[in-house]
């Protein structure tokens, strides 16, 4: 005897499995505030207008056109602000809150900058879960605040290649041509071709959003008003030692960001101090190096001196 399928039940999973395609992915960050030209983009290549609330999932590209602003805030409780024309595309996120080994967040900074404090990945269980990869490099995050500008062509005086200037914690910027330690307080600029090597101060990486985007930590400050009264303390030296074992590297002409004269100018106004100072809300600031220890890491043929 053969059994005929029953249609009804065939009509009704064939339904709940359309229905379960037609659903969003699970979202995993939202824009919150925005300021001029902003849209996400789909994988599956549709386009939505910017606007509070939006959800970014794994797959999808945030995009700021000119003059445009937006702050994403992810599900670890991690923020970003997109700086005009720029390109995000998240490639992989997981984040649940009982499984910190599971932790992964990687994302490709197609286009632009971003300003950013990391959330609770890469700060439990895997500390290699966070990841930032550009045309030129790719940057491991051990929980930080940091700024990030890819240059290709659009940069004014700037070459091309991707620039970092680390604000709190530490990355590890590496390409097919070396690979540098970041602490606070320092930034790093990667090019095409040559190995990364640390610039003696923020070339114009930093931007200021306007007044609609609020600043990184503003919510959990409001949510925490002792933290917000809680001044910031200066960094310690890492190597133990007073200034005799201070430096500032002064950065390799090869790399072309600035003139002799313009490096040797930089050099005798950057006086060494303990700690590093945190940057104003623009990013921009004089960058003082306590440990040089990685930074003598550079391209054969190129020339530096450290004072």
């Amino acid at each position: 005897m053969t059994m005929k399928p029953n249609t009804t039940h065939l009509s009704a999973l064939a339904a709940l499995l359309l229905l379960l395609a037609a659903l969003p992915a699970w979202a995993d960050g939202t824009l919150t505030h925005l300021s001029g030209a902003v849209s996400v983009q789909k994988v599956d290549g549709r386009v939505l207008p910017g606007a509070a609330g939006v959800k970014v999932s794994v797959g999808d590209t945030v995009i700021t056109g000119a003059g445009g602003y937006v702050r994403v805030e992810m599900t670890d409780g991690g923020e970003m602000v997109l700086r005009p024309d720029s390109q995000l595309r998240v490639e992989s996120y997981k984040f649940v809150e009982a499984k910190p080994v599971e932790d992964n967040f990687i994302f490709s900074m197609l286009k632009g900058g971003l300003r950013t404090v990391t959330g609770l990945i890469g700060k439990r269980g895997n500390q290699d879960a966070y990841e930032l990869k550009t045309q030129t490099a790719t940057i491991g995050i051990r929980g930080t605040r940091y700024d990030i500008r890819v240059c290709q062509g659009n940069c004014g005086a700037l070459k091309d290649g991707t620039y970092l200037a680390v604000r709190f914690g530490a990355m590890q910027v590496t390409n097919p041509q070396g690979r540098l330690t970041v602490a606070a307080g320092q930034v790093v600029y990667a090019p095409a071709g040559l190995r990364p090597v640390l610039l003696p101060r923020d070339p114009g990486i930093g931007f200021t959003p306007p007044t609609v985007i609020p600043k990184l930590d503003e919510k959990k400050k409001q949510a925490d008003p002792a933290a917000a009264n809680t001044p910031n303390q200066p960094r310690p030296a890492t190597n133990g030692a007073g200034p005799a074992n201070q430096a500032t590297l002064v950065v390799v002409e090869k790399a072309g960001i600035l003139s002799s004269s313009q490096q040797r100018a930089t050099t005798a106004s950057t006086a060494p101090t303990q700690g590093t100072p945190a940057p104003d809300d623009s990013g921009n600031s004089t960058i003082r190096s306590n440990n040089v220890a990685p930074i003598l890491q550079t391209e054969p043929g190129a020339s530096c001196y450290i004072q």
